[in-house]
């Protein structure tokens, strides 16, 4: 079924391996954070999180923690890692991986906001596919 004109999809695909789909959210408005901020990275930057997420899809597993970790005390919200890069993101129904946004880390501890960023998003988005079904 086609999703009606005025419909905002909930994601957009950026992998679909064997063992997950990597996806990025997509805000009601139609804006992709976790996109827009990739595209602004440098070409290197970007395909070393394409890699990344071609891994996670094909294998399911980086066990590299500093490629790859969950973020303690965190809804379940888990980062990407390239250098001093980050893209959040959680794991969702459907062997689903969805990349909420991304930014620069300056210390040593992810900043509170863009936890809480991350988990609007994920509510945001488990919202939406319980009214989709």
């Amino acid at each position: 079924m086609a999703e009606p004109l005025n419909s905002v999809p909930s994601n957009r695909l950026v992998y679909d391996g064997a063992v997950f789909r990597i996806e990025f959210y997509v805000a009601p408005g139609g804006a992709a954070p976790a996109e827009a901020w990739l595209e602004q990275l440098p070409l290197g930057a970007q395909q070393k999180f394409a890699a990344l997420f071609a891994r996670m899809g094909d294998t399911g597993k980086i066990w590299n923690e500093r490629k790859f970790k969950h973020l303690t005390e965190t809804d379940q919200i888990f980062e990407f890692k390239v250098e001093a890069d980050r893209i959040l993101c959680f794991f969702f129904i459907g062997r689903r991986l969805i990349l909420t946004h991304g930014f620069r880390k300056a210390g040593d501890k992810t900043p509170k906001r863009e936890i809480d960023r991350a988990e609007a998003y994920k509510k945001d988005c488990e919202g939406r596919m319980k009214h989709d079904r």
